[in-house]
C-alpha cells in the first residue's frame, strides 16, 4: 500500500510541475501616448544602433556627403528634417547639409554617445533610435559641454528626421 501511495505522490509531483506558459516574443518595453491612448513600443533592430553610431562618426569626422547619403528624402512622418533644442526646424538634405557645414565651422561640435536603445512603435513604418550624447563645442572662444538626447526615426536603413533636446553641463561643486 506504502508503493502506491508513494506512486501516485511522485506522479502528482511529476505532473504538477509541468506547465504550459506561453512566451510573448517581443514584449512591449514601453508605451508612445497619442490621441487614441497608449501605443506599444517594443524592441526594434540593433542594427539601427550601428546606423546612428556611423552618421554620429560622419559628424564627428565632418563628411558631409556621408551624413546626406545616410538620409531619406520622405518618410510616413513628411520630408526629412530635424527639430533643433531651441526650436529650429531643418527641413531637406540639402538645408541640413548648409546648416552643419556653417555649425561645423563656427562651433565645431564633438559627440561622445553614451547610450543608445533602438525601439519600434506598433502601427508605424519605420523605427526608432532614443540615443545620449556628450557634445563639447566652441563657443565665443570657451569650450561648452551640453548633454543632448536625440530622438531618431529611421526608415529603410537611412535617418528620416530627429529630434534633439540639449541640457547644459551642470556646473562642478
Amino acid at each position: 500500500m506504502k508503493n502506491y501511495i508513494l506512486i501516485i505522490l511522485l506522479a502528482v509531483f511529476t505532473f504538477s510541475c509541468e506547465t504550459n506558459v506561453e512566451c510573448e516574443d517581443n514584449p512591449a518595453a514601453g508605451f508612445l501616448a497619442n490621441a487614441d491612448g497608449k501605443v506599444p513600443v517594443r524592441d526594434a533592430n540593433p542594427a539601427n544602433l550601428d546606423l546612428w553610431d556611423k552618421y554620429i562618426e560622419a559628424h564627428n569626422n565632418r563628411d558631409l556627403e556621408t551624413i546626406a547619403s545616410m538620409n531619406i528624402d520622405s518618410t510616413d512622418l513628411g520630408q526629412f528634417r530635424i527639430l533643433g533644442p531651441t526650436g529650429q526646424i531643418i527641413r531637406g538634405i540639402e538645408e541640413h547639409s548648409e546648416f552643419l557645414k556653417m555649425w561645423f565651422d563656427v562651433e565645431n561640435p564633438k559627440w561622445n554617445t553614451y547610450f543608445s536603445y533602438s525601439m519600434k512603435v506598433d502601427g508605424q513604418q519605420g523605427e526608432w533610435v532614443i540615443s545620449g550624447a556628450q557634445v563639447k563645442k566652441t563657443v565665443d572662444g570657451q569650450e561648452v559641454t551640453s548633454y543632448d538626447i536625440a530622438d531618431v526615426y529611421i526608415l529603410d536603413g537611412k535617418i528620416g528626421a530627429f529630434w534633439v533636446y540639449t541640457r547644459a553641463e551642470a556646473p562642478q561643486q
